[in-house]
């Protein structure tokens, strides 16, 4: 894997190294002309945390002489002095320490320190001060691992805000400054940094690059909570700005899940948490479930942490592992607005109602192990698990009246009055979505370091493989199976204003064959509306770095040198998408006579709001097992069509591999009050997309196949084309399995390949104004390589517009640079209040549907599809900016009198400002909490808010059909997290998330045209949890 080192390397010395290379002799003299300087190292204890700890500052007084400590609480300080000298050591929330140490020149001192909490102001320990103390441990690690930190890096401990419910990151992240998340549903999903969409931003894990083999993920590469869990993380790290010795394509900033580590501690550590889980809907009692059989609605949940240290401190084991669970009802009702001259104010043209039951489970595990094989070198493992399961039953209950051309309500309708008139297209009909997904994620990552007394080398790699398995029939279910009444008489909806969401619904006409309240008047419907959509997405990852650190010194100046290097493969494949599909037409063989499965015990009822008399309308709910299982008894009832799903199988198996090497040098350096970090990376990437070469019409009937065409082309020419059938593939199509096969290339994907290099600088000036205030000015350039979907994928060629639509797998990345200026004033003992701003410049963006002059230029050739127009994604080479303003505070107010000190208060805002309109980014959020202990209770409630965002694409306009252009309304989310000690190791704890069950609303063009309201419930666990 180190190979590719070699040459990179080279290219790096030609591109910066040549002059630096003249002045080594230069250097060197310097160097020797040195005093006579000795090494001091040690290692740094905290007696509050009980923990050695990591980023406190070791100094030498009256020289220039400094070190932050390093995992484990080691330090090691080059070129000190020879003689005796006073060494202190500082750290946020504690005491100075300064002691005496007699250094001898060419040799190692080694000296420890162990540090005291600060006191709570009292001369005597009670519990109330050891709970304040406890209070400050984690935020005293974050702010001194940011003071430490040579980029703008903020950092948060993973116990800072309290228990959180299902383990999950993104509700974590919620509270971290200048984030704000995408939500899918109840779930977080992902996090925008600076409002840039998530997939500007990528996530580490110990600084080992973690997959994405997400959902719907063919457009992008981004990271998803759903991916990751909390379990046996210590802390967060989110690197606003890039350094040299980290991939560089992040530009929106690059996030590390540090893990516990075993060597921190002196002695063993258990913790547990265990409880259940469940929702403000939930009860003790079983409710049946889609599946017609009775479920539990309040799930187990359960943590364990082990730590400990062996062999007289050389073996070090830290092991966690979790489960959870939790089930939950997304519920939603949904207006569908168009925009006709006739109604130039709006008017809805369908109305939605959807009871989403959703079970779901989690499983993480954690796992670090180090071993000292010598005082100096350690071999060590990180290695993590996650696997979070879902399965979501998503009625979608759609009663139509028009189309997203034209609606025909009747006249005198209104927004808040809908008469149905039973008239072309008005129907009461089932749309379904349900999904069983599992999505296992593993990362294991060997280093193995060797540390000098004036250097350090580093050999690491890692191996990652993340799976997303989308499962239906594999299950026992199909993932929809349609029915509808299409002949209804007409109906009456009424509201009592636009805002709001409980309807009253009258069917007008009824008769005994067009009652809606009989589920067996529902008939199967639609063309190809009975799917088994099983498919993988697959992400697996391999890497291999070499980093060297090395302390110089040049007069009085230290100096750290880093460098490295390495390479990364990055495999992804698909297939999502390619479902097969069923028409149902029952033992008749005629579908509107054929009647879909319904569930015998459940019904599909909102309980999350007022839906007005929705629940007694007892509209039926479709059995996707039972329809699957008369599939398995019957297939004769089910018509498929081979053509068609062979096609959609074949256009939906994509994948690519990256090669991506990368060299670095990095340079690190203190004067007086001022701290500087430069370095420059050059990364090397080479692609192969595998792509569909499909054969245009012609080609395909000149070599004997029919061909999908319209009833004008089939009159023409019949001895070439053929008119659609049921389930078919779309015209321009071979009408056979044989001729699709022959038509994508034999069933053989080609490979394109493509290859680029960057280089990427980085750096920035830390400024100690004071002990307390601090300034910081850093930038960092990046890119964000191609979306998968733009370098591989399927060739769509159509002979009407005669264009052939193709991937790029030349396609460049986008390029940006990051500049950022922050100022931070550190409380003591342990506080912030901050402020910091961002520019973000990024230039050459993805633009797909854009025409290609020369095809040779996006890897293909004249002969490939001559005489055809060639469409795919190409760089933008304008120049796009986002401005970026946060606001932050922290502190333990422990200057309060005695019963306050217990008080804790945190809270950010943040601005973005961006030259055009960002779609799903709110340009203003916010978070904030208050915390308080005291004696054996504690509690802490928090909230988050994001603004209003635009959902739909730049493209949509108040006319487009649909609702026009639609916005997600503000949201304000509130959390509490709670507990009782029963003794100094047991508590009994609560938290709940989303306690005011906040709605999700999204309006179209404007507010009081309501056309999404979701409820999903407040999501609470109660348990006990202890720590020995």
């Amino acid at each position: 894997m180190l190979i590719p080192l070699v040459p990179l390397i080279a290219r790096l010395v030609r591109r910066t190294g040549a002059s630096a290379l003249l002045l080594l002799p230069f250097l060197s003299s310097l160097a020797l002309a040195q005093p006579a300087t000795g090494v001091v190292i040690g290692r740094v204890y905290h007696t509050g945390t009980k923990e050695y700890v990591r980023n406190a500052e070791v100094r030498v007084e009256g020289t220039n002489v400094s070190a932050f400590t390093e995992d484990a609480g080691f330090y090691r300080l080059a070129g000190v002095p020879a003689g005796e000298v006073r060494v202190t050591v500082t750290y946020t929330g504690a005491q100075s320490v300064t002691d005496k140490v007699v250094v001898t020149a060419g040799a190692t001192a080694t000296r420890d320190f162990e540090l005291q909490a600060m006191a709570a102001s009292e001369n005597v320990i009670t519990l109330e001060t050891v709970s304040v103390v406890a209070e400050r441990e984690g935020q005293s690690k974050a702010i001194m691992e940011r003071r430490a930190a040579p980029n703008a890096k903020n950092v948060v401990a993973s116990d800072n805000y309290g228990d959180l419910t299902m383990g999950d990151v993104g509700e974590f992240m919620k509270s971290m400054p200048g984030l704000s998340l995408d939500y899918v549903e109840v779930d977080t999903s992902a996090v925008r940094v600076g409002g840039l969409d998530p997939k500007y931003s990528n996530f580490t894990t110990d600084g080992a690059r973690m997959p994405t083999g997400t959902s719907n993920n063919n457009a992008g590469r981004q990271n998803s909570f759903e991916q990751m869990s909390i379990t046996g993380i210590e802390s967060i790290e989110f690197n606003n700005t890039l350094t040299a010795n980290m991939d560089a394509d992040s530009p929106g900033g690059s996030i590390n899940l540090r893990s516990k580590y075993a060597f921190q501690r002196r002695h063993r550590e258990l913790s547990f948490q265990f409880g259940g889980v469940g929702t403000s809907d939930s009860h003790l009692r079983r409710e049946y479930f889609p599946d017609d059989k009775k479920h539990s609605r309040i799930f187990p949940t359960g943590q364990i942490s082990f730590g400990d240290v062996y062999f007289h401190g050389r073996l070090g084991v830290e092991f966690s592992l979790s489960y959870s669970a939790n089930f939950v009802e997304q519920d939603r009702h949904q207006l569908d607005w168009i925009y006709p001259s006739k109604y130039p104010d709006g008017i809805p043209y369908r109305a939605m109602w959807r009871a989403g039951p959703k079970e779901t489970t989690r499983e993480a595990a954690n796992l670090s192990i180090d071993y000292k094989l010598t005082d100096r070198l350690t071999l060590s493992l990180r290695s993590t698990y996650s696997d979070y399961a879902v399965e979501y039953v998503n009625q979608y209950t759609f009663l139509y009246f028009g189309s997203t051309s034209t609606s025909n309500v009747a006249a005198g309708s209104t927004p808040t009055h809908i008469i149905g008139s039973g008239t072309t297209n008005t129907r009461v009909a089932t749309e379904y979505s349900h999904r069983f997904a599992d999505t296992p994620v593993i990362l294991f990552a060997p280093k193995i370091e060797y540390k000098g007394d004036t250097y350090k080398a580093t050999l690491r790699g890692s191996y990652s493989n993340a799976r997303y398995n989308f499962r239906a029939g594999m299950k026992g279910f199909f993932q929809r199976d349609d029915s509808a009444i299409t002949n209804l008489g007409g109906f009456v909806m009424d509201r009592p204003d636009s805002e709001s969401i409980a309807w009253t619904i009258t069917q007008t006409n009824v008769t005994p064959t067009n009652d809606w309240s009989n589920p067996e008047n529902w008939k199967a419907y639609g063309t190809n509306s009975v799917r088994d959509a099983n498919s993988d997405t697959t992400n697996e990852m391999f890497s291999g770095y070499l980093d060297f650190e090395k302390d110089l010194w040049i007069r009085d100046q230290p100096i750290k040198v880093l460098t490295g290097g390495g390479t990364r493969t990055n495999s992804w494949n698909s297939n999502e998408g390619g479902y097969v599909a069923y028409t149902f037409v029952g033992p008749t063989g005629v579908q509107n006579q054929a009647t879909v499965p319904y569930t015998k015990n459940y019904q599909a009822k909102i309980i999350g709001f007022d839906a007005g008399n929705f629940n007694d309308l007892n509209w039926r709910a479709d059995s996707n097992y039972a329809t699957y299982d008369l599939f398995r008894e019957h297939p004769e009832y089910f018509l498929q069509n081979d053509t068609g799903n062979l096609q959609r199988r074949l256009a939906n198996t994509k994948g690519l591999i990256e090669q991506i090497s990368a060299a670095y040098v990095e340079a690190q350096t203190r004067y007086k009050k001022m701290r500087f970090d430069f370095g420059v990376r050059y990364e090397r990437t080479g692609d192969t997309s595998k792509i569909w070469d499909v054969r245009p019409a012609k080609d395909v009937y000149t070599a004997g196949y029919k061909v999908i065409g319209s009833a004008a082309q089939v009159a023409a020419d019949p001895a070439h084309y053929v008119l659609t059938s049921t389930g078919a593939p779309a015209a321009g199509f071979a009408s056979t399995p044989e001729g699709i096969i022959y038509q994508y290339n034999n069933g053989v994907q080609g490979r394109r390949h493509s290859s680029y290099g960057n280089w990427f600088k980085s750096g920035g000036i830390k400024f100690d104004f004071t002990r307390k205030l601090v300034g910081q000015i850093a930038f960092s350039d990046a890119i964000l390589r191609p979306d998968y979907g733009n370098l591989a994928g399927a060739t769509s060629v159509s002979d009407t517009n005669n264009t052939v639509t193709v991937p790029n797998p030349k396609l460049k990345p986008e390029k940006s640079t990051k500049y950022y200026a922050g100022l931070q004033y550190f409380l003591e003992p342990s506080g912030v209040v901050g402020v910091s701003f961002y520019r973000l410049r990024l230039q050459d963006m993805q633009v797909t549907g854009q025409e290609i002059a020369d095809p040779t230029t996006i890897g293909y050739s004249d002969t490939d599809y001559p005489g055809y127009r060639y469409l795919s994604a190409q760089n933008d080479p304008s120049v796009r900016y986002t401005n970026g303003l946060t606001f932050e505070y922290n502190q333990q107010l422990t200057f309060l009198p005695r019963i306050f000190k217990g008080f804790g208060l945190y809270g950010s805002v943040t601005r973005v400002m961006a030259d055009g309109i960002r779609v799903n980014t709110p340009n203003k959020s916010a978070n904030w909490g208050l915390k308080y202990s005291y004696r054996r209770f504690r509690v802490q409630v928090n909230g988050s808010w994001q603004g209003t965002a635009r959902t739909s694409a730049l493209s949509a306009t108040p006319t487009t059909v649909n609702g026009g252009v639609l916005y997600r309304a503000s949201r304000e989310l509130w959390g509490i997290s709670a507990g009782y000690k029963l003794t100094s190791k047991l508590e009994l704890m609560v938290s709940g998330r989303n306690i005011f069950n906040a709605p999700d609303i999204v309006y179209s063009n404007v507010p009081g045209h309501l056309q999404q309201y979701s409820i999903y419930g407040s999501l609470w666990t109660a348990g006990i949890k202890g720590r020995f």
